[in-house]
């Protein structure tokens, strides 16, 4: 039988000791799509050549590794033949042979591995988000829930302060950064409970009220974190801003003393009525009966008060369901007398606004 010719192309029906020559002079028909030259000293290696296509006007060449395993054909790359040499490639195809034989599957052990890079790679991340970033994620999540001035209550929390302004400076002329803005720069995995109190200590001196509103909202912040996957990890197992030392630093809220006392309604009553401004003196009865906010009792229309049932839809603010409010409603166009008479609104006299 004659000996082939260095130039020619390999006889790919057998197995044949790979060389540096056999590899430069495989060649992939066009009409094919792959070609296999098997190796006769490592089982299972094989040299995949491709067609010369125009991004690969060569073709491409690599090393792969080709096996049964439960009757099923595994084939796996090992690498180019320009960056892998003969040597090497027929090492792993010995490591992979020896893998099969033990029963692995190389393709399940490589999906393990970049489930386990994922996996390393989200961790770092994590560990790496800020509570900054945590709280924007925080609040867009809870924007379908939340009303405009909730939302807005809680981005001023953590605003930066130093705009210039006018009011609300305390007398600095900029306005002053919210309770929970020294914590943002923080990394979330360092928002530890000894943190909270230090930062509740602090806050706690200067403007408790505040801090003590800040300090459940963070609570809530904190709840909602643990229940995410992608923060979770970053946290303890029990919420870090709950804790008594936390608590006792930013003190109880004082007692009210602008109230009424009920001896005190009668007099208070006589006064009001006495004002010369209807809308003002029946703003003040209606904030007092009703106990609703003051922006709610600015913003009711005629068309809020229902003058069947003796109520009203107070407009929410920021937007949101109407919150109803059934309290006694006397119009002044009412004959019926009231016993007692609980609240007389003023009527809108032609021309003007609902208010």
């Amino acid at each position: 039988m004659a000996r082939p010719k260095k130039t020619d192309a390999p006889d790919l029906s057998e197995a044949q000791d790979l060389t540096a020559g056999a590899i430069e002079r495989l060649t992939c028909p066009p009409e094919k799509l792959q070609v296999f030259l098997r190796d006769s000293k490592a089982p299972g290696l094989r040299v995949r050549a491709t067609p010369a296509s125009a991004k690969n006007p060569t073709g491409v060449k690599a090393f792969v590794f080709e096996a049964k395993l439960n009757r099923q054909t595994i084939r796996r790359t090992i690498g180019d033949v320009r960056a892998w040499t003969i040597e090497a490639a027929r090492q792993e195809a010995n490591r992979l042979r020896v893998a099969l034989d033990a029963g692995t599957d190389p393709r399940e052990v490589e999906r393990q591995q970049q489930a386990a890079k994922a996996a390393s790679k989200a961790a770092a991340a994590v560990q790496a988000v800020t509570v900054g970033e945590v709280w924007n994620a925080y609040m867009e999540a809870r924007r379908p829930h939340w009303g405009v001035r909730h939302h807005a209550d809680h981005a001023k929390l953590v605003q930066a302060g130093g705009v210039p302004a006018k009011r609300g400076t305390k007398g600095k002329g900029v306005t002053v950064a919210g309770p929970l803005h020294p914590l943002m720069a923080l990394p979330l995995r360092d928002l530890s409970a000894p943190t909270i109190e230090a930062w509740a200590a602090r806050e706690g001196k200067t403007r408790p009220t505040s801090a003590r509103l800040a300090w459940r909202c963070l609570k809530a912040f904190l709840t909602w974190c643990a229940e995410q996957p992608e923060y979770a990890p970053a946290l303890p197992s029990v919420n870090p801003a709950k804790t008594k030392k936390a608590r006792e630093a930013l003190g109880r809220a004082g007692v009210k003393q602008d109230a009424l006392l009920k001896e005190q309604l009668s007099v208070w009553f006589d006064a009001v009525r006495q004002i010369h401004n209807p809308v003002a003196a029946a703003y003040l009865q209606t904030l007092l009966l009703t106990g609703a906010r003051p922006g709610e009792v600015l913003g009711l229309r005629w068309e809020d008060v229902n003058t069947k049932w003796r109520g009203a839809d107070h407009p929410r603010q920021g937007g949101g369901r109407a919150r109803d409010s059934a309290y006694p409603v006397r119009l002044a166009t009412d004959s019926r007398p009231a016993a007692p008479q609980c609240l007389r609104v003023p009527q809108r006299q032609p021309g003007q606004g609902g208010g």
